[in-house]
């Protein structure tokens, strides 16, 4: 149906199924070109595909130098008791050298005054000793060497000074008790006596020039 406006012009009108009806809005029109297209339903899809993956892969590197972290200490663990437990068994019978130490000290005290008459017995008591000394020996247990060598405070204890001008300072001139080691450790040190170079003497009074 046409109707005539003023002009004489004919224009569609009406509610009909024209071509007008399939033309969108202004306001519609604004819409859609303020929002813009609507992106691809794919590619969010892989954009937060990738975003969850890339989480995953941190994640799990960081888990996995964990796991190495912890290896890591057990091991160390592990080799720190095994040195414990090899330390222990090498020196588990060090109290009881300890306690021997005395023994060796009175059969060598015994040796030193045996006189002729008690000769049979001083045999005896130095096969015993002798005996002893190998049974320490075979433990790890060695006598210090002290005469004649250069005084050393982690294996000597000084209880004398003698003023010698024979030997250079410093070195051990007499042992008055022996010391012992078991492998690197000190179970005594040995008392011994060091000498000392001779004082000068005082100069005299200045001389007239």
């Amino acid at each position: 149906m046409f109707r005539k406006d003023r002009d004489g012009a004919a224009k569609p009108g009406g509610k009909g199924n024209g071509a007008g009806e399939d033309s969108a809005s202004p306001v519609e029109a604004a819409d859609i070109g303020a929002e813009g297209p609507a992106p691809p339903v794919e590619e969010s899809f892989e954009t937060t595909l990738a975003a969850e993956l890339d989480r995953a892969r941190a994640e799990a590197a960081g888990h996995y130098d964990r796991l190495l972290r912890a290896q890591a200490e057990l091991q160390n663990v592990v080799r720190r008791h095994e040195k414990e437990r090899i330390e222990r068994a090498r020196y588990a019978a060090e109290p009881l050298a300890r306690d021997l130490l005395s023994v060796v000290d009175d059969l060598e005290r015994a040796l030193q005054h045996a006189g002729e008459e008690s000769r049979a017995l001083a045999a005896g008591v130095e096969l015993v000793y002798r005996s002893l000394l190998a049974a320490l020996a075979k433990h790890g247990i060695e006598r210090i060497e002290t005469k004649g060598k250069a005084f050393d405070p982690s294996e000597h204890e000084a209880v004398a000074v003698v003023e010698t001008a024979e030997v250079d300072e410093n070195t051990v001139i007499e042992e008055h008790r022996p010391g012992y080691r078991m492998g690197d450790r000190l179970l005594r040190p040995a008392m011994v006596a060091v000498a000392r170079s001779p004082q000068a003497d005082d100069a005299g009074p200045p001389k007239d020039a």
